[in-house]
């Protein structure tokens, strides 16, 4: 028989005795589907929360932040220094011609989840009267837009779904009394949409500021962003850093992803070491268990990389099959489930997102658990190889 055919009659032998051995079996796929369920479901957080901050970022706007500020709430830039960078070349201008400039304030209101009625902070931000110019991504979906000069917020749809009270005509509870919703806005699916939006003179006259943590504008193209740059970092009034906006969102954002990321492949690590000695020791007991049948195999001719390699197949299905399930279980249980954690443009307030459980995830998922039933096979698959029938009939 020739080297395939050889394998093939192995394998169906190996595959008809799993009937009698269901408990190693059911071992490695459990297992391996533990590692692969918890592995995406983790891996899906990071990637959401990525996909999420970068929903945000458009090359042709920029930030402009105090010089060596490494996020907003670092930054304080005076109403002169305002003043200065809306007059920078390379700004886009409204039908007016004004720049299409938002001086913003960002701090924080105490909100409880809908799920659990825990307390969070939120996000608030105070913006000029050109944010949604600015930000053309975002639209007022319902209610009216707030009036300048009075305690009025509009809310983000994903902060309105996964917080309570803020519904339009909700009071909210923050420093110098209620601050009333009158309005709900949506779009991109980035960070913005989990955050409280107000107006900045307003915000910064009752939290008794007088500086802006940022100033964000829109450029008149990507090309334009150097000469706005150039412009303000070599003024001699200023001390700025002016970056854009792609840029500083995975800046500010990279040391929430590392740990998210961190987390992720540590738990994958220790769960992928303990499912591959399962794996090992599974394919060990069966291989002992037919030890007899293998040498028997040998005996008649069969050649030892035939049934080493019926050995490993049999690993690696069995690895599919849990890989199977464990993306199943990933996905009916995570897929587009929308959560709320730490890392708000203020980092210790929520920011809200979705999982989402992506073909790459899955294949990055399905190829770990290949490798793990290979890795684990690969011993058991040595031992069978060199079998013989008088050790199999002295061992039993």
């Amino acid at each position: 028989m020739s080297f395939v055919t050889q394998t093939i009659a192995v394998l169906t032998t190996n595959l008809r005795s799993i009937r009698h051995r269901v408990g190693n079996s059911l071992v490695i796929v459990i297992s391996i589907a533990g590692v692969v369920a918890v592995l995406i479901s983790v891996l899906a957080m990071a990637i959401g929360f990525r996909t999420t901050i970068a929903g945000d970022g458009r090359p042709d706007r920029a930030i402009v932040l105090t010089r060596a500020a490494t996020s907003e709430y670092e930054s304080s830039l005076s109403r002169e220094n305002f003043g200065v960078i809306a007059t920078a070349p390379g700004l886009r201008h409204d039908s007016n011609d004004k720049p299409v400039v938002s001086g913003e304030v960002v701090l924080v209101a105490p909100l409880a989840r809908k799920r659990n009625n825990a307390d969070v902070s939120v996000t608030l931000r105070g913006v000029g009267e050109n944010y949604f110019a600015l930000r053309g991504e975002l639209k007022l979906i319902a209610g009216r837009m707030f009036r300048a000069g009075t305690q009025e917020l509009l809310v983000g749809e994903a902060a309105r779904k996964q917080f309570a009270g803020l519904e339009i005509g909700n009071q909210v509870r923050m420093q110098d009394g209620d601050w009333t919703v009158v309005g709900t806005f949506a779009g991109a699916d980035g960070a913005r949409e989990s955050e409280l939006i107000a107006d900045a003179q307003t915000v910064m006259s009752i939290y008794k500021l007088n500086a802006f943590n940022s100033v964000f504008v829109a450029l008149k193209s990507e090309g334009a962003f150097e000469e706005f740059r150039s412009t303000l970092t070599t003024d001699a009034t200023l001390s700025v850093d002016v970056r854009t906006e792609p840029d500083y969102l995975a800046s500010a954002s990279s040391s929430i992803n590392r740990m998210l990321q961190l987390v992720a492949y540590a738990i994958g690590s220790i769960m992928a070491l303990g499912a591959l000695f399962a794996a090992l020791n599974s394919m060990q007991a069966v291989v002992a268990a037919r030890g007899v049948e293998i040498a028997t195999f040998r005996a008649i001719g069969f050649s030892s990389g035939a049934v080493a390699l019926a050995v490993l197949i049999e690993a690696l299905l069995l690895a599919l099959c849990g890989a199977t399930i464990g993306v199943a279980i990933a996905y009916f249980a995570f897929d587009g489930t929308v959560i709320s954690t730490l890392g708000g443009a203020v980092w210790d307030s929520q920011l809200v997102y979705s999982l989402a459980i992506t073909p790459s995830l899955v294949a990055t998922a399905t190829l770990l658990a290949c490798a793990l039933g290979l890795v684990g096979a690969i011993f058991p698959a040595i031992r069978a190889a060199h079998s013989n029938v008088a050790d199999a009939l002295h061992a039993t």
